[in-house]
């Protein structure tokens, strides 16, 4: 039950972040950006919280930094390869753009490792 709220809950502002990273790169938004931006998150957020939920549940070195540390990487390489697909902007604006996601994501990853349940001990791997 804590997976899927974690999960709804990251779905939700990752959909806001994607919208607010498309008002920096395309300025004002429409009906078209906003469909697109839960296109885009669907799958990142749905890959990000899976990986996430196996790391959270079978490793145990699982704790908040390493989530947000990890959350950071994932935002950057996926906007830098999203960006890079859609030749939208100059390199300076993609750059800035990718670590301002990655500082999003950051966020995201421990929003979802705080509803999930925050400890270190909580996954699977400790049990064993």
């Amino acid at each position: 039950m804590r997976f899927i709220f974690a999960y709804l809950t990251v779905f939700i502002l990752g959909i806001f972040s994607c919208l607010g990273v498309e008002a920096i790169l395309f300025g004002k938004l429409d009906a078209e950006l906003v469909f697109a931006a839960i296109l885009i998150a669907a799958p990142l957020v749905l890959v990000g919280a899976t990986i996430a939920e196996i790391y959270y549940g079978f490793s145990k070195n699982a704790n908040w930094q390493r989530f947000a540390f990890f959350g950071f990487l994932y935002g950057l390489f996926a906007v830098i390869i999203i960006t890079g697909v859609m030749q939208v902007a100059s390199m300076f604006i993609v750059i800035l753009v990718s670590i301002l996601s990655g500082i999003l994501t950051a966020l995201l990853a421990l929003i979802f490792f705080t509803f999930r349940g925050g400890k270190k001990s909580s996954g699977k791997a400790t049990r064993s």
